[in-house]
Parts: C-alpha cells; sequence; structure tokens
C-alpha cells in the first residue's frame, strides 16, 4: 500500500507543478480540494494545455467523459493514477 501512496503523492506534485506552470502561479496557491469551475482560473486554452502536459507525462489518455467527471484537482489526481494503473 505504501507504493500507492507514494505513487498518489508524486501524481499530486506533477499535477500540481503543471497547473501551477499552466496558470503562472504558485504551487502553494493550489490545494487539493480547488473546483476546476470555480477556484481556477483556466481559460479553454490553459485547460487543453494542461490536459495535453498531464498526458504526457503519465503516458496515458485522459478521454473526455473522464475529464467530465473531475471537478477538482482531487479528481484529477484519482483519475491520473487510475489510468496509470492500467497502463
Amino acid at each position: 500500500m505504501a507504493d500507492s501512496d507514494n505513487f498518489r503523492e508524486k501524481v499530486k506534485s506533477d499535477v500540481i507543478r503543471i497547473m501551477a506552470e499552466t496558470l503562472e502561479i504558485s504551487p502553494d496557491e493550489i490545494t487539493s480540494d480547488l473546483e476546476f469551475n470555480s477556484d481556477l482560473p483556466f481559460d479553454s486554452l490553459q485547460l487543453y494545455e494542461f490536459v495535453i502536459d498531464v498526458e504526457e507525462t503519465y503516458n496515458v489518455r485522459l478521454p473526455d467523459e473522464l475529464l467530465d467527471e473531475v471537478k477538482t484537482v482531487d479528481d484529477m489526481i484519482d483519475v491520473v493514477v487510475r489510468l496509470s494503473e492500467k497502463a
């Protein structure tokens, strides 16, 4: 179980880093409970770039139907972990 916890922490760190770089904000401003639609100032191009960067970092494909379920940063982390475990 420790390995999966370590992996989740790595995904969390990477997702927050990519998000911070995309939004040009400090990673310290991003918490796992922030919501994409209301709390994070993504425009559509930034959101697209963020998704592409996450896909390339973890060599996964984030299907639209899964992205529709993503409401918070934590949700995104969960999806990436789940898809990475299947890969």
